[in-house]
């Protein structure tokens, strides 16, 4: 049993570090779409109850 250290060369460095932004910029894409997926519904279902809650006395009509 050995141990093999190797040295990575600049050329490697450069691809690691350009595919390691490339993961996390789509995974930065990814949670925004989930996020994305998450509140807009619940922001049309605020806004929604919102407004029928604004709009609910002009429909009623005084008795």
């Amino acid at each position: 049993m050995g141990l093999d250290i190797r040295v990575m060369t600049l050329e490697a460095k450069e691809r690691s570090g350009f595919a390691h932004r490339a993961v996390a910029a789509v995974g930065l894409v990814g949670l925004g779409l989930a996020w994305a997926v998450l509140l807009v519904p619940c922001m049309l279902w605020l806004g929604i109850t919102h407004l029928g809650r604004l709009l609910q006395p002009l429909v009623r009509r005084p008795a």
